[in-house]
């Protein structure tokens, strides 16, 4: 079920009304059901999946807590994570490896369909089960409620990652319905549609065919493809972001933020502070922070080597092809190149820290050019695309993007960031600064007349459903 879909909505106010009726006592499980329900949209097979990994790491963590023994503890923890690792690792990778690397015909794996979201509700069991092992919190006693904290359906599919514990410490609140809650969540959800089917789905019409039949394409087509698509795909993702907070927050749930102005960003490390949030932070808390550490004389090579394990690991984690390897390592490389420049770069713009604007968009150009170069890994479908991309970014040959359509796109981005400019919160919406009432309801009228103006373009999936 798309987010960005009439019957999205319309499940998510039948859900609301049904859950406000209820008593306290039904409403978690009544939560459940609808999460799982809308899980059976994508296959009831995916459901009975993850009901298999949430009932595993439910009960290794309860036995890896009560054990009396240290082996006892170690044992039911490592029971519980192979068994989610080899879940995910099993339906995300076996399918990939058999087609793409061995090549064998007729094998079952080539059947195998990847679970939807399944690479996001396990971060949200490993990181239980570790944090259970490491006695940061105890195991919860309620099936229901870690089943819900696994499963709750804003944030199944993509995010944004929380904590089961935090997650389960709001439903037990239990909180009543509360009007202004509703309507910011509301608002919150419309900011999200506007980006995903205004901004993100008006860029793809565009560069879709151009990623598509790269070989049609060179020059200054390429070129223009790579810098829209990285607005694209964060007008998209972090449109899905929004629905899902919205969503969450009109049930009394807040969920963190998952993205904030990336491309307002100081430099490449804050960048990647603002981009995806939770995914790096889960990445962060449970492999960097335990990686080997090191005296203060190797502590930059340490950073280092820690920062690009990260990386081999997201490019791993998006897939395991060539592509993504080569993005991840892609984006290592900028980051060594900021992170070994920056006393340099102190030193040069020193006597020009009051140009702040000029500093600020000289930042912005910078970090755009940066990871529009590292898509060319990302976007196309295929090693040879990504190859013939690089060879003929900068070739002659007849322009197949039109001036308009150039127009469209410069135009349509320029729009974007100027909405996003009155954005307060990480988890607000576009008109947080607009004090007066009638012209916010001005502007959600033209958000809403854009909406249904785009109503009728074909359906575009989320970016990052595939992972």
């Amino acid at each position: 079920m798309n987010f960005a879909s009439f019957p999205y909505l319309c499940f998510l106010l039948f859900s609301l009304l049904l859950y406000f009726i209820l008593g306290g006592k039904t409403r978690p499980a009544f939560l459940l059901l609808a999460s799982y329900v809308f899980y059976s949209f994508f296959g009831l097979g995916f459901v009975t999946l993850m009901l298999f990994t949430t009932a595993v790491t439910f009960i290794s963590a309860k036995f890896s807590y009560n054990a009396q023994t240290k082996n006892g503890q170690i044992g039911a923890f490592l029971i519980g994570l192979l068994i989610d690792l080899g879940v995910f690792i099993l339906f995300k990778y076996v399918h990939i490896i058999d087609t793409d690397i061995m090549n064998w015909p007729g094998w079952w794996a080539q059947k195998v369909l990847i679970p939807i979201g399944i690479s996001f509700y396990t971060f949200k069991t490993l990181g239980y089960c570790i944090d259970v092992y490491k006695r940061k919190y105890a195991p919860e006693s309620s099936f229901v409620y870690y089943a819900l904290s696994v499963s709750f359906f804003p944030q199944l599919i993509a995010g944004p990652i929380e904590k089961s514990h935090t997650l389960i410490q709001q439903f037990r609140a239990n909180k009543g319905f509360e009007i202004d809650r509703v309507i910011d969540g509301g608002k919150l959800i419309l900011w999200g549609l506007f980006k995903k089917l205004v901004i993100a789905d008006g860029i793809a019409q565009i560069i879709n065919p151009v990623f598509n039949n790269v070989e049609n394409y060179k020059g200054l087509d390429l070129v223009f493809a790579l810098f829209a698509f990285i607005y694209q795909i964060y007008a998209d993702f972090s449109g899905y972001s929004d629905i899902a907070i919205g969503s969450a927050r009109c049930f009394g749930i807040d969920l963190p933020a998952n993205f904030y102005k990336p491309f307002f960003a100081r430099n490449l490390f804050d960048f990647w502070r603002r981009w995806h949030i939770t995914f790096y932070a889960w990445f962060k808390e449970y492999i960097y922070d335990n990686l080997f550490k090191t005296g203060r004389r190797s502590i930059k090579v340490v950073t280092a080597l820690k920062i690009g394990f990260i990386f081999v690991m997201v490019g791993l984690w998006h897939g395991a092809t060539a592509n993504y390897l080569l993005y991840a390592m892609a984006a290592y490389f900028w980051m060594l190149l900021d992170f070994s420049s920056r006393k340099f770069r102190r030193k040069l713009f020193f006597g020009v820290r009051k140009w702040k604007f000029f500093l600020s968009m000289l930042s912005y150009l910078g970090i755009t050019f940066m990871v529009a170069s590292i898509s060319i890994f990302f976007r196309p479908a295929t090693l040879q695309d990504s190859l013939f991309i690089y060879k003929h970014l900068f070739s002659g040959g007849n322009h197949l993007i039109g001036y308009s359509q150039v127009a469209y796109l410069v135009s349509l981005i320029l729009f974007f960031e100027l909405m996003q400019s009155g954005q307060v919160r990480a988890t607000g919406h576009c008109f947080e600064r607009t004090r007066s009432f009638y012209l916010r309801a001005l502007m959600y009228s033209g958000m809403l007349l854009l909406l249904i103006l785009v109503s009728s373009r074909p359906d575009v999936t989320f970016q990052y459903f595939q992972f």
